[in-house]
């Protein structure tokens, strides 16, 4: 007998080609750049020991190392993929894994809903951008290990929700995410169990009873158990050695104030963040008194985490618990806003239904929005606007709406540093757009020479960035790969120069570099004595970190003094590397027991030598320079000598 959902599966299957294909082109895919320029590092030590061997960074998680489980599974894809093939894989089956898992859970809480309401819901989280507190986007153009948790979240949120939960299988799922991201895993956990109590206290009917709920809260906790254990077994390492005090400050102030301290986000992050919840309240509240059980649930489960919100809050803010703060709960605020948009999605999906222009308009608005705090900001007070004007009186909503439109473009085009008015009128004009083609296109439908077409147009760009190199015009090759690139391609002088170092210089050698820019320790195969993003997290580490990065800058003072400093300009701080003296550099090079140095390369009018430092390779806006020796410093004296003698002899003339 044939199986009926095999077409289903099939259209779904190219569905998410398709959306993978559009994402590359219109996003991307930034391969060994981000988050992955020092966690690759990690990997590559632990695949030949004899790399990084004495590398401060890559040494510091041999104590305390919560990525063991991301980089085991990027282990095992590389070594018989090679490292390219392995994080584009990965890549795509966390892209599928996200979309499958979001689209599913759009269309179980609208059931009622057109059979778009999942591609509706896929295209707002893959565009949002705006309020993202705590600096974790929910989805990005690389791979990433909270990338891979979240996309297991997904799929055990709607294992709980649905008709039937399968509880061993979502507590399988938060059991891989805990394995691949701790922290982000065992708060999922903790969400979906606080949850499951509040499902069984306030959904109506016998089921899911309490007894119910406690029987999944403990397999949810015994698929976390593996996890838990990994990190239990470091736990000691991460505090001992410092004060409380210094530690928070280390960690919290100076290594990742985005990531932990509420207080220090922007106001248009946490305004961009308020409107999630507002706008899904707004369109879902009054489908809820006869919405599904998934929607409900859904809905008790936004609440949970906002709660959950709130009260991390208080912890890190009120209390001032340092375990609360370095726990990252505000990770959720992200898996909050994703879930906001599925309650949203329908909405879209019913305006673009409508047809007129105006109710277009409104849609990709939203949709466009995201891209930005300001613009979903602007795009959330259209919205509302048309909303209310629709409840007076129904025309008034297409007066009021783009009066308020107008004026925020304006405001946009004036205030926003992100350029918020532009892709909201491109927004506009695509709904436009598509209301003109509409009347040309009434008899259009689909087939399957229109999907492969749709297939290979999707997948244009991110295939023309694979060829090699000389195929196409080298300009154009050149942007393709800097767009999207899969491979071990350089696209800037820092790159191109850590791939020279990578040949030229020894195997142990160890670098000082600004502290900056993150990519050299991976594109050069070589120990960087410091780097501010990366970062270890356990006290010992953290403090050796701290003296490297004032030593790089040249600061002298109390810890606190340097993380106001920090917090007041960053860049300031980092910009101290390049004001010091070539006396002062070569100082720190003999200081970090190191062999080189990545520094600025030397100005037009200069030599490029000192007495200290002399320049080995220049590549565009970047140097290397190494000590030098007794030998050569000597006729660099005699030569300074004379110019100075034949100075004084011209000013006495």
């Amino acid at each position: 007998m044939r199986d009926a959902s095999r077409p289903v599966r099939m259209l779904r299957g190219f569905a998410i080609l398709i959306a993978l294909g559009l994402y590359l082109t219109l996003r991307g895919y930034h391969s060994r750049d981000g988050d992955q320029a020092y966690r690759l590092p990690i990997l590559l030590h632990q695949q030949t020991p004899s790399l990084y061997a004495n590398d401060p960074f890559v040494r510091a998680f041999d104590g305390f190392n919560p990525h063991r489980g991301y980089l085991a599974l990027l282990d095992l894809a590389s070594r018989p993929l090679g490292l390219s093939v392995a994080l584009a894989a990965l890549f795509a089956a966390t892209f599928a894994l996200n979309v499958a898992g979001v689209d599913r859970l759009a269309r179980l809480c609208w059931p009622e809903g057109r059979g778009s309401v999942g591609v509706w819901c896929v295209v707002l989280v893959l565009m949002a951008k705006a309020g993202n507190l705590g600096t974790n986007h929910l989805f990005e153009a690389m791979l990433l290990d909270r990338l891979i948790a979240l996309g297991f979240g997904w799929i055990a949120i709607g294992e709980l929700i649905c008709d039937r939960p399968r509880i061993p299988v979502a507590a399988a799922w938060l059991g891989c995410a805990t394995l691949i991201h701790p922290s982000m895993g065992l708060q999922l956990g903790i969400w979906m169990s606080a949850s499951l109590l509040v499902w069984s206290l306030f959904e109506p009917g016998p089921v899911p009873s309490l007894r119910l709920a406690i029987i999944a809260i403990l397999a949810i906790v015994a698929g976390q158990l593996p996890g838990i254990g990994l990190m239990l077994a470091q736990r000691r390492q991460l505090t001992d050695g410092l004060a409380p005090d210094e530690f928070y400050t280390l960690s919290a102030l100076i290594q990742s104030p985005q990531h932990m301290v509420p207080h220090l986000w922007r106001l248009n992050q946490w305004i961009a963040a308020a409107c999630y919840p507002i706008l899904a309240i707004v369109t879902a509240l009054p489908h809820l008194p006869h919405a599904s059980m998934a929607r409900r649930r859904l809905v008790m489960a936004t609440g949970v985490g906002l709660l959950g919100l709130l009260a991390a809050w208080i912890g890190i803010e009120v209390v001032g618990s340092l375990s609360i703060t370095v726990f990252q709960p505000f990770r959720m605020a992200t898996v909050v806003r994703g879930l906001c948009l599925i309650l949203a999605s329908n909405h879209l999906c019913t305006l673009w239904a409508r047809g007129g222009a105006w109710d277009r308009c409104r849609a990709m608005v939203i949709v466009f929005g995201l891209s930005g705090d300001l613009a979903w900001i602007v795009a959330t007070t259209v919205e509302l606007t048309s909303l209310a004007a629709e409840r007076v009186a129904r025309g008034m909503g297409r007066v009021a709406g783009p009066l308020v439109l107008g004026l925020g473009l304006v405001y946009l085009s004036r205030h926003d540093t992100e350029s918020g008015a532009i892709p909201l009128m491109l927004g506009v004009g695509m709904a436009l757009g598509s209301v003109i083609l509409k009347r040309f296109a009434a008899g259009f439908s689909w087939n399957r020479r229109r999907v492969v077409a749709l297939v290979v147009l999707s997948w244009l760009v991110p295939v023309l960035a694979l060829l090699p190199h000389g195929v196409l015009p080298a300009k154009l090759s050149a942007r393709l790969v800097e767009h999207c690139r899969f491979g071990e391609s350089p696209v800037d002088d820092l790159e191109r120069l850590a791939l020279w170092c990578r040949v030229h210089t020894p195997a142990q050698a160890r670098f000082v570099t600004p502290p900056g820019p993150k990519t050299f320790r991976l594109w050069s195969h070589r120990e960087v004595a410091f780097n501010r993003a990366a970062g270890p997290y356990h006290a010992e580490g953290l403090a050796d970190w701290a003296r490297r990065y004032q030593d790089h800058v040249g600061f002298r003072g109390t810890l606190s003094e340097f993380a106001r400093e920090y917090l007041k300009d960053r860049q300031a701080l980092d910009r101290r590397f390049d004001l010091l003296s070539d006396e002062e550099k070569a100082s720190l090079l003999r200081s970090q027991e190191a062999d080189f140095l990545l520094a600025a390369s030397p100005k037009p009018d200069e030599s490029g030598d000192s007495q200290s430092l002399e320049a080995i390779h220049v590549e565009g806006r970047y140097a290397i320079y190494r000590l030098r020796s007794p030998r050569d410093d000597e006729p660099a004296r005699m030569a300074k000598g004379r110019s100075d003698r034949n100075r004084l002899t011209e000013e006495s003339r």
